[in-house]
């Protein structure tokens, strides 16, 4: 039941009274009793400006605040126009009149104006916490077990504590708090959680012994808004992507965790796929560059896995070993795929809604059903790869002007086999698969004028 109406109900007794009689207990009195602890004493209907105008007056001539005053006043610290807590001649003589007071809902009023606005180092949320700390106990629960288990008016100790406590048992800094008693939504929501998922972000991108499916499933309980895809707090981009991708820098990760942490990274506000959102990505290059590997190496996937599916070959196995043996050499530094209509459906099945490809221009002309092309960037070159009896196509110089590009949108088939007036400088027929003239001799061998690179045949064949 909310303090005011516990008040309210106090003061009706006194005044009346005990009944003789039963008393049948009033339908607002029901009401009050499922509401959640402390809904009277948050934000009432209330015009905050002028009583914050009123507030300025009263403090700047010394007068004496009434309990009534210094409750609404709480709401006028920080989300007013004339905000209290940014003048420091009207917050200190604020605060002492709160602390002589003792006035147990103007006090839980300050806390819940504090854990909903609260922001780290802003104006005077160092001297709230510490008025806060002296009246814990006027507050009552769960403002005192909260404070003396988790410290949370010490703006820097309490969202730690919180944080690693949330971090240790896999659950949401809003969960924790509720789990202590505090469950007004609106305090849930608010900026107090955000230092506490923050401190979560950073614990998870340091530890690697979070398990990868157990990461992504945290990480994601902890950072975005249930049913959606956007972030609880947008600033925390970047730790998210940390988060999830830090630690696996270097280490073997399932590539079914791979493609649903991907399939997540890129559907995030903010965010989006590294390779056609680089800026978004730019204070994160470690992030960043797990992506981009994570991407090349799905990029190759779409290309060998939809075409073997959409359309099967038995000579296909070779092009796999071969472009499988690259990759593992770590000779492909970017892969994008382009796909047909065929192709597009399949890759949304096997990889999520979110994957990224190219696709055939409506004008392009040539394209066979289940028709697909890899583009893959290698040393300061480039190589097509085209399915089917399509050949395999070098072009020396990928910035040139005039070669294809990775990462576009739409392409024309006639210039993924051409160029724009800059020809490859070698194509390959992907015959024979066997014996001293097969395909992949030459293409390891323009390779490796390309990377400086050697290989052995048995790798490859």
């Amino acid at each position: 039941m909310s303090a005011l109406l516990k008040e309210a109900i106090n003061e009706l007794v006194i005044r009346h009274g005990p009944s003789t009689t039963p008393v049948i207990e009033p339908a607002i009195v029901r009401l009050a009793r499922k509401l959640p602890e402390g809904k009277g004493d948050l934000r009432g209907a209330k015009n905050y400006e002028e009583i914050a105008v009123r507030l300025k007056i009263a403090l700047g001539r010394g007068e004496r605040l009434s309990k009534a005053q210094a409750r609404d006043g709480a709401w006028c610290l920080w989300e007013t126009k004339v905000a209290i807590a940014a003048e420091p001649d009207l917050l200190d003589p604020f605060l002492a009149q709160l602390r002589a007071l003792k006035h147990k809902a103007s006090s839980r009023a300050l806390a819940f104006s504090y854990l909903i606005s609260f922001h780290a180092g802003g104006p005077g949320f160092a001297a709230v916490a510490e008025a806060l700390r002296d009246l814990a106990s006027v507050m009552g629960e769960p403002f005192e077990e909260l404070h003396r288990t988790l410290q949370i008016f010490n703006e820097d100790q309490g969202p730690h504590l919180i944080g690693d406590a949330a971090f240790a048992e896999r659950k949401s800094p809003a969960v924790i708090l509720e789990e202590h008693g505090l469950r007004l939504q609106q305090v849930l929501a608010g900026g107090y959680v955000e230092p506490c998922a923050r401190r979560v972000l950073q614990r998870a991108a340091e530890d690697q012994r979070l398990p990868a499916l157990e990461r992504l499933e945290f990480i994601q309980l902890v950072a975005v808004k249930s049913g959606t895809q956007k972030l609880n707090f947008p600033t925390h981009k970047d730790l998210v992507a940390n988060a999830l991708l830090r630690p696996h820098s270097g280490r073997e990760v399932n590539k079914t965790i791979k493609d649903r942490t991907l399939d997540f990274l890129i559907a995030l506000d903010g965010l989006g796929d590294p390779r056609t959102k680089s800026g978004n990505w730019v204070n994160i290059p470690e992030a960043r560059d797990v992506a981009i590997s994570w991407l090349t190496e799905q990029a190759l996937r779409q290309f060998l896995d939809v075409v073997e599916e959409v359309n099967p070959n038995v000579n296909w196995r070779y092009r796999r070993k071969f472009w499988e043996a690259m990759h593992a050499r770590g000779i492909i530094s970017g892969a994008w795929v382009v796909l047909d209509g065929n192709g597009i459906n399949e890759a949304y099945r096997r990889f999520g809604r979110n994957v990224r490809f190219g696709r055939f221009s409506s004008s392009s002309s040539g394209v066979q059903a289940g028709h697909a092309v890899l583009l893959l960037r290698i040393g300061a070159g480039l190589c097509v790869e085209w399915s089917f009896s399509g050949k395999c196509r070098f072009w020396a110089d990928a910035q040139r002007s005039g070669a294809p590009q990775l990462y576009e949108q739409y392409y024309d088939a006639g210039e993924l086999k051409t160029g724009e007036r800059y020809a490859p400088i070698e194509e390959i027929i992907h015959l024979p698969h066997t014996g001293l003239n097969a395909w992949q001799h030459k293409a390891a061998r323009r390779i490796a004028s390309m990377t400086a690179e050697r290989f052995n045949s048995r790798d490859y064949m």
